[in-house]
Protein backbone atom coordinates (compact mmCIF):
# COMPACT_ATOMS: atom_id res chain seq x y z
CA UNK A 1 0.00 0.00 0.00
CA UNK A 2 2.91 2.28 0.71
CA UNK A 3 4.39 1.82 -2.75
CA UNK A 4 1.15 2.53 -4.62
CA UNK A 5 0.50 5.70 -2.61
CA UNK A 6 4.05 6.94 -3.24
CA UNK A 7 3.97 6.27 -6.98
CA UNK A 8 1.33 8.91 -7.86
CA UNK A 9 3.10 11.42 -5.61
CA UNK A 10 6.39 10.53 -7.26
CA UNK A 11 4.75 10.85 -10.67
CA UNK A 12 3.33 14.25 -9.71
CA UNK A 13 6.73 15.28 -8.40
CA UNK A 14 8.38 14.21 -11.66
CA UNK A 15 5.74 16.13 -13.60
CA UNK A 16 6.25 19.26 -11.50
CA UNK A 17 10.03 18.88 -11.76
CA UNK A 18 9.67 18.57 -15.55
CA UNK A 19 7.56 21.73 -15.67
CA UNK A 20 10.08 23.55 -13.46
CA UNK A 21 12.86 22.47 -15.81
CA UNK A 22 10.87 23.72 -18.83
CA UNK A 23 10.30 27.06 -17.10
CA UNK A 24 14.02 27.27 -16.27
CA UNK A 25 14.93 26.66 -19.92
CA UNK A 26 12.41 29.27 -21.08
CA UNK A 27 13.70 31.79 -18.52
CA UNK A 28 17.31 31.17 -19.54
CA UNK A 29 16.36 31.67 -23.19
CA UNK A 30 14.52 34.88 -22.34
CA UNK A 31 17.44 36.18 -20.28
CA UNK A 32 19.84 35.38 -23.13
CA UNK A 33 17.55 37.17 -25.58
CA UNK A 34 17.40 40.22 -23.31
CA UNK A 35 21.20 40.23 -23.00
CA UNK A 36 21.61 39.89 -26.78
CA UNK A 37 19.12 42.70 -27.29
CA UNK A 38 21.07 44.84 -24.84
CA UNK A 39 24.27 44.13 -26.76
CA UNK A 40 22.55 45.04 -30.03
CA UNK A 41 21.25 48.25 -28.45
CA UNK A 42 24.79 49.06 -27.29
CA UNK A 43 26.01 48.41 -30.85
CA UNK A 44 23.30 50.71 -32.20
CA UNK A 45 24.23 53.42 -29.70
CA UNK A 46 27.89 53.13 -30.73
CA UNK A 47 26.96 53.26 -34.41
CA UNK A 48 24.74 56.27 -33.73
CA UNK A 49 27.60 58.09 -32.01
CA UNK A 50 29.93 57.24 -34.90
CA UNK A 51 27.35 58.44 -37.40
CA UNK A 52 26.85 61.68 -35.47
CA UNK A 53 30.61 62.29 -35.38
CA UNK A 54 30.82 61.61 -39.12
CA UNK A 55 27.88 63.94 -39.78
CA UNK A 56 29.49 66.70 -37.69
CA UNK A 57 32.77 66.27 -39.55
CA UNK A 58 30.95 66.36 -42.88
CA UNK A 59 29.09 69.52 -41.83
CA UNK A 60 32.35 71.28 -40.89
CA UNK A 61 34.07 70.19 -44.10
CA UNK A 62 31.16 71.20 -46.31
CA UNK A 63 30.94 74.61 -44.60
CA UNK A 64 34.68 75.12 -45.09
CA UNK A 65 34.47 74.13 -48.77
CA UNK A 66 31.43 76.39 -49.31
CA UNK A 67 33.30 79.37 -47.80
CA UNK A 68 36.38 78.62 -49.87
CA UNK A 69 34.43 78.60 -53.11
CA UNK A 70 32.39 81.65 -52.10
CA UNK A 71 35.66 83.59 -51.65
CA UNK A 72 36.99 82.27 -54.95
CA UNK A 73 33.79 83.43 -56.64
CA UNK A 74 33.92 86.82 -54.89
CA UNK A 75 37.57 87.34 -55.95
CA UNK A 76 36.72 86.43 -59.53
CA UNK A 77 33.81 88.90 -59.56
CA UNK A 78 36.06 91.65 -58.17
CA UNK A 79 38.71 90.93 -60.83
CA UNK A 80 36.09 90.95 -63.61
CA UNK A 81 34.64 94.19 -62.19
CA UNK A 82 38.08 95.86 -62.14
CA UNK A 83 38.81 94.73 -65.74
CA UNK A 84 35.42 96.03 -66.94
CA UNK A 85 36.03 99.32 -65.09
CA UNK A 86 39.48 99.71 -66.69
CA UNK A 87 38.03 99.00 -70.14
CA UNK A 88 35.23 101.54 -69.55
CA UNK A 89 37.73 104.18 -68.38
CA UNK A 90 39.90 103.55 -71.47
CA UNK A 91 36.85 103.80 -73.76
CA UNK A 92 35.78 107.06 -72.09
CA UNK A 93 39.31 108.48 -72.28
CA UNK A 94 39.58 107.56 -75.99
CA UNK A 95 36.10 108.97 -76.69
CA UNK A 96 36.80 112.28 -74.97
CA UNK A 97 40.18 112.64 -76.63
CA UNK A 98 42.20 112.61 -73.43
CA UNK A 99 44.15 109.71 -74.93
CA UNK A 100 44.83 110.43 -78.60
CA UNK A 101 44.13 107.48 -80.90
Amino acid sequence: ADYSSQQPASSKMDSVQGQVNEVKVILKDNINKVLERGERLDDLVDKTHDLQATADSFQRTSTRVARKYWWKNAKMMIIIGVIVLIILILIILFATGVIPS
